[in-house]
């Protein structure tokens, strides 16, 4: 069978590397001018928020498209010859694109679609997308499929570190070593591991160190493939935490590198900078 894969922009697989086998349907970002554009084609990230930055009107809400703009790609699908949908879906509170989907479900019975739920966005979302993707081209087993995607649960974390100020290397330098990094004291750390939670510090150590530690300890004789996300492409934090995660793994030459997706990057801030990991999972 032909598969086509559907998962949506709140993945951040627009901007990564990814076969036609795999679509993405994109979020709605309406303004209040009430301009609407879709994530992706229409309007980036890093356009995004920098306007956010520079325009304090545009306040912006996220919504996601209509049945009728999926069922046009489905139909487009079809004329392409696929004859088997598969559906990636976040199943937390972050967003919730089940009901639309499972409307379309519902409707057209006589198609072959297949709904998976997954607690997770951005970049292990859009890993395990392609992960599943290229599983799908060996075995066309989806009972093994949806295993698999269930064994990915729980398998990653990203912190997010999101400054109160804008940090622009013309405003603020960073003062850090190999060991300690000063920051402003104002900002805050969300852990995102299927749910997004606020963490707060402990009053012996910054917000940075304390996310730190806990990235640390959490990957510590683990078999992991780390990464950073960034919504400020110009942030100085960009490259105090890259070097960090260097540092912790010294055989990686670099670390992946992606833009927080406009769904997620709403919830943690417009200056937010994550770093976080995916478990190698053993098969």
């Amino acid at each position: 069978m032909k598969t086509k894969i559907f998962v949506f922009s709140s993945s951040g697989l627009d901007y990564i590397s990814h076969v036609p086998q795999i679509t993405v349907i994109p979020d709605v970002i309406t303004s209040m001018y009430n301009e609407d554009y879709y994530e992706g084609n229409e309007l980036t990230p890093l356009q995004h928020y920098e306007r956010l930055r520079n325009d304090k009107y545009y306040n912006p809400t996220i919504s996601t498209v209509d049945s009728d703009y999926i069922n046009e790609l489905i139909d487009n699908a079809l004329a392409n010859s696929y004859d088997r949908f598969v559906f990636f879906i976040n199943d937390n509170d972050i967003v919730n694109y089940s009901p639309c989907v499972s409307k379309i479900s519902e409707e057209r019975r006589e198609l072959d679609i297949t709904i998976l739920r997954i607690n997770a966005l951005s970049y292990p979302l859009a890993h395990l997308v392609i992960e599943v993707e290229k599983k799908l081209r060996a075995n066309e087993n989806l009972d093994e499929i949806i295993s698999f995607v269930n064994s990915y649960r729980n398998s990653f974390k990203i912190y997010f570190y999101a400054p109160k100020e804008n940090v622009l290397p013309s405003v603020k330098r960073i003062d850090f070593d190999d060991d300690v990094i000063a920051s402003s004291t104002y900002g805050r750390v969300f852990l995102y591991d299927g749910n997004l939670i606020e963490l707060k510090k402990d009053i012996k150590e910054s917000n940075l160190e304390m996310l730190l530690n806990n990235y640390v300890n959490d990957v510590k004789d683990s078999k992991v493939i780390p990464f950073l996300l960034y919504t400020n492409k110009y942030s100085l934090y960009n490259e105090v935490l890259e070097r960090k995660l260097l540092s912790i793994y010294p055989r990686i030459k670099s670390i992946k590198s992606f833009q927080v997706p406009i769904m997620l990057g709403s919830k943690v801030g417009n200056n937010a900078i994550g770093i976080g990991f995916v478990k190698k999972i053993n098969e």
